[in-house]
């Protein structure tokens, strides 16, 4: 029942909306042309009357020269011959190309009785007028007979094309009458169908209006174009200041928003929806914790904007959701590093290298060598570049999991470093989820950190012990005991807050041979943050 409802439904808007529209674009294209055609046809029968007309007036002219011997007559006949084949020119470039052969035999006939006269009618008038006179009736008769069939099948098809536009016209504004008749009824039908849907557009947005969550609508162009009173308070956004701005200029003059307005253009460039994401932001020294949501907005499948709805987030009674929230972060710069500034240097390297390529050897050699040297430096840039983006997000976690990035992350490691890292396991593949590979990379990337900033030692040997349900990893250098204990400072806080949320545990201190971490990570289960 409710597939036969929905296909009488698009019955009834083919037949009082698409239907109406279709004939009435086929009837404005058509009559157009029709009419053009009727012009046409109209200049090809005035252009008929004038070739005619200029036909009698040469004839005529030449006439009267034979009998009088008028030089006026003969004046007249070198202009009549002249406009006369001009018209009959200009009414071959009218006429159908079925006709064109009839005009083309009139211009001929035409030539040739001008030939006639200015070769024998002008020299022998005193001595063979009656001759002349007698093959100028002939030619005469020729020429008006040619011009009058002509004319006649002219009028004969303009009478024919006046009686199917005539007809035309009548079914025309017949049709008209009908399309007014359904458009008034499919008016009628629409306010029916608008009306409800109005009063609640408007009192949907009397509510959000009044909404405690933030809601702010971007059309397709990134242009604000709603924010309610939360939204302004949220994110300090004054409505008078924003409204109607793009997206880039409201960013120019607040800055803080940049993280915030992301989820956005995910919507309008991508189409995805974003729920449920965490974000921050700073504003004026403070840090204000999100939760957004975002999704792009249709209408009859085409995409009109996004909707953004936020609202503030508690503040954290734990470190777990400062972390989360940290890693998010990073997450961003990473990807934001790539875009842009990874997306720069690629052009600047591939210019470079394009220009060695093609005007390298027309080059002088000490520029050469300073191109060369920038290509370089912009290649180690790019290679730092990447090792940054891999210490903010490393992004080998979620391709091939914990051991493979560790191990890229040592292999960089000993090449800044100059010291040897071992890592000792059992197998690859370890079963932790992504947050806890995460959270785990942490910790031994903060652990050689330390070893390169307070220890001599040479060589770390990372070893992951897998027991029962735990899994146990030790991180141990040969730098040797000191007498002082190390002051915890941000990195092992850090450490042990990673630990504590992922439900384990994190130990550290002096052994023999040098100092050890060992943190202690549950294989089953969720820790306290989860």
């Amino acid at each position: 029942m409710v597939n036969n409802r929905t296909g009488l439904r698009w019955v009834a808007w083919f037949i009082l909306v698409l239907l109406p529209v279709l004939v009435l674009l086929y009837t404005g294209s058509s009559l157009p042309r029709h009419w053009n055609g009727l012009q046409l046809e109209f200049q090809r029968e005035i252009k008929y009357d004038e070739v005619s007309s200029d036909l009698y007036n040469l004839t005529g002219s030449v006439q009267e020269y034979l009998f009088y011997g008028d030089q006026q007559a003969l004046n007249d006949f070198r202009h009549y011959s002249t406009e006369t084949l001009k018209r009959e020119l200009e009414l071959y470039n009218l006429v159908e190309q079925s006709r064109k052969q009839d005009v083309a035999e009139l211009m001929a006939l035409t030539r040739a009785y001008n030939s006639f006269v200015d070769r024998e009618v002008i020299p022998g008038r005193e001595s063979n007028r009656e001759l002349l006179l007698w093959q100028h009736r002939d030619l005469h008769r020729q020429l008006l007979y040619r011009a009058g069939s002509l004319t006649e099948r002219g009028g004969q098809e303009n009478k024919a094309l006046l009686e199917r536009n005539g007809d035309l016209f009548h079914k025309a504004g017949l049709l008209m009458v009908f399309l007014s008749l359904l458009s008034l009824g499919a008016l009628s039908w629409a306010g029916i169908w608008i009306w409800p849907r109005a009063a609640w557009y408007f009192n949907l947005q009397e509510l959000i209006g009044d909404s405690e969550e933030a809601v702010v609508f971007v059309d397709r162009r990134e242009r604000v174009r709603f924010l309610n009173r939360a939204a302004e308070e949220l994110f300090h956004l004054p409505r008078e200041t924003v409204a109607g701005k793009s997206l880039q200029d409201i960013l120019t003059v607040y800055p803080h928003c940049q993280g915030v307005v992301q989820p956005l253009y995910q919507a309008l460039v991508k189409g995805e929806k974003t729920v449920d994401c965490r974000l921050s932001y700073n504003r004026r020294g403070s840090q204000v914790l999100l939760t957004v949501n975002c999704a792009p907005a249709y209408f009859f499948h085409w995409l009109s904007g996004a909707v953004l709805t936020a609202r503030r987030l508690p503040g954290p009674r734990d470190g777990g959701i400062l972390l989360e929230t940290i890693e998010r972060e990073r997450k961003h710069l990473s990807i934001e590093i790539h875009d842009w500034i990874g997306r720069y240097l690629s052009s600047i390297i591939h210019g470079l290298d394009y220009a060695l390529r093609v005007n390298g050897k027309q080059l002088p050699e000490e520029l050469q060598k300073n191109l060369c040297l920038l290509r370089t430096q912009c290649q180690n840039a790019a290679i730092d570049m990447r090792s940054i983006m891999n210490d903010l997000h490393p992004y080998l976690i979620e391709k091939v999991g914990l051991i493979p990035a560790l191990e890229s992350y040592s292999a960089n490691f000993e090449r800044i470093h100059g010291r040897k890292v071992y890592i000792f396991y059992r197998r690859r593949s370890l079963p932790l989820d992504r947050e806890k590979e995460l959270f785990i990379y942490r910790i031994v990337q903060e652990a050689l950190t330390n070893v390169a900033r307070h220890s001599p030692a040479t060589e770390v040997d990372i070893h992951f012990h897998e027991r029962e349900d735990t899994l146990q990893i030790e991180i141990m250098d040969n730098g040797g005991m000191q007498e002082k204990a190390p002051t915890p400072g941000k990195g092992l806080w850090g450490m042990k807050e990673r630990a504590r949320f992922m439900g384990g545990d994190l130990f550290y201190g002096f052994m023999e041979g040098g100092f050890c971490v060992t943190l202690t990570v549950p294989l089953t289960g969720k820790g306290e943050g989860q």
